[in-house]
């Protein structure tokens, strides 16, 4: 009698556990179906892009950058190196960055074998903003090499006024790439000496650099670089434009500026 009590009270002991038993069996039956639904909901997420496969990374698409500004970026006074540009197509080359450069235009000497870019002598910041989104439409650059103001200040525009140039201008750079990346922008500062523009060049580059400084607090994609004293004396041909060797040392500051554009993307 006392061995069928003990045998029921163990009975009843264990009957709670198997219940449980089944429930959990059960939830953790449902979960899987209710996880095996929503994995088949949740679209699958690409695979990185391998660093081969970006632009301007070896064995990858071209980086696209176009010279964009006035008679320095077609080469004036330098004809047989194309301005900085020869000079930096062997730069890039040896950096083994593949690259193209784009524009409506086209000089160089023939030995370049890339001769696009999107330079107008002569001209002032309003005069090329007009064009300007439909050169960037046209191309999609990755990366504009800007040099711009130096005619605005000949022409007596005062440091403040080119400095608001120059904030339209990238703004048009910008709108042209509707959705598509911003272009990165180097905002070189103005190289040529300009003895009688002395005090409007210098207001010009600390405004400039505030602007882009504040930019880039917004997470706008550009960089300036203050060139005011990038050459000496024997590097500048006429007083205003670099002459070959000038103009190399323009083509090496682009070139370190499309490297710290390249490592801080990858």
């Amino acid at each position: 009698m006392h061995d069928q009590e003990a045998g029921h009270a163990a009975e009843h002991a264990r009957r709670p556990r198997l219940r449980w038993a089944v429930r959990a069996l059960v939830w953790t039956a449902c979960a899987g179906v209710l996880m095996a639904g929503w994995m088949a909901d949740e679209p699958m997420r690409p695979a990185p892009v391998p660093l081969a496969a970006q632009a301007g990374m070896p064995g990858g698409p071209p980086l696209k950058i176009m010279p964009l500004g006035a008679s320095s970026t077609v080469g004036a006074r330098s004809p047989e190196t194309g301005g900085y540009r020869g000079y930096l197509e062997n730069l890039l080359n040896d950096d083994g960055v593949p690259f193209d450069f784009v524009g409506s235009q086209q000089q160089g000497p023939a030995w370049m074998p890339d001769r696009d870019h999107e330079g107008h002598g002569g001209t002032i910041i309003p005069e090329i903003l007009p064009s300007t989104p439909g050169w960037i439409a046209a191309t999609h650059p990755d990366v504009v090499l800007l040099h711009v103001g130096t005619n605005d200040l000949i022409r007596g525009a005062s440091g403040a006024e080119v400095a608001a140039r120059l904030q339209k201008l990238l703004t048009a750079i910008w709108n042209a790439e509707d959705g598509r990346p911003d272009p990165y922008v180097v905002v070189a500062g103005v190289w040529a000496p300009m003895a009688t523009k002395q005090a409007a060049k210098a207001d010009f580059t600390m405004r400039a650099a505030a602007l882009v400084s504040a930019l880039r607090a917004q997470g706008r994609p550009v960089t300036f670089v203050d060139t005011s004293s990038l050459l000496a004396t024997d590097d500048v041909a006429d007083g205003l434009h670099p002459n070959s060797a000038g103009y190399e040392l323009v083509a090496r500051m682009f070139d370190r500026e499309i490297g710290r554009y390249l490592a801080a993307r990858h």
